[in-house]
């Protein structure tokens, strides 16, 4: 019963983010959340962690879309793998250097990691492709 309470709380996740429902990110988020957002090894605590982490995705992707390719949900973890898909808007830096798009569509893959008890997210490890995000955005458009 676990598994599935699990599993619906960031499957619901998704879906609010979406459909841009920070209400719901915040329900969802427990007191002393924490999420670490690996590929920008930045850790935002609180119970707002959720909803500023997610917050600083749509300032660079506007328009972003994520969908579940799998889900697996095992006590109190839930691992999602998926694809977000969006247009860049904003310059990158990265490793010391500002990259500007010039191809800002991107479809990039994700694994996020996912601690909950009591159906509140505690603690949030998110990844994503970096090198592909960086290859799209700087490759040159096709003419």
């Amino acid at each position: 019963m676990k598994n599935e309470m699990n599993a619906a709380v960031i499957q619901g996740l998704y879906a609010a983010v979406n459909e841009r429902n920070f209400e719901y990110l915040t329900k969802v988020s427990d007191a002393g959340s924490e999420w670490f957002d690996i590929p920008f090894n930045i850790t935002i605590t609180g119970k707002e962690s959720v909803t500023a982490s997610w917050q600083n995705r749509f300032n660079m992707f506007p328009d972003a879309t994520f969908e579940i390719k799998n889900l697996i949900a095992h006590d109190n973890y839930v691992i999602v793998q998926g694809i977000e898909r969006g247009t860049y808007k904003d310059v990158l830096s990265c490793l010391d250097e500002d990259i500007v798009a010039s191809s800002p569509e991107v479809a990039i893959g994700f694994c996020d990691v996912y601690y909950l008890q009591d159906g509140k997210i505690v603690k949030a490890n998110s990844n994503f492709d970096v090198e592909t995000l960086i290859l799209q955005i700087t490759a040159v458009p096709a003419e």
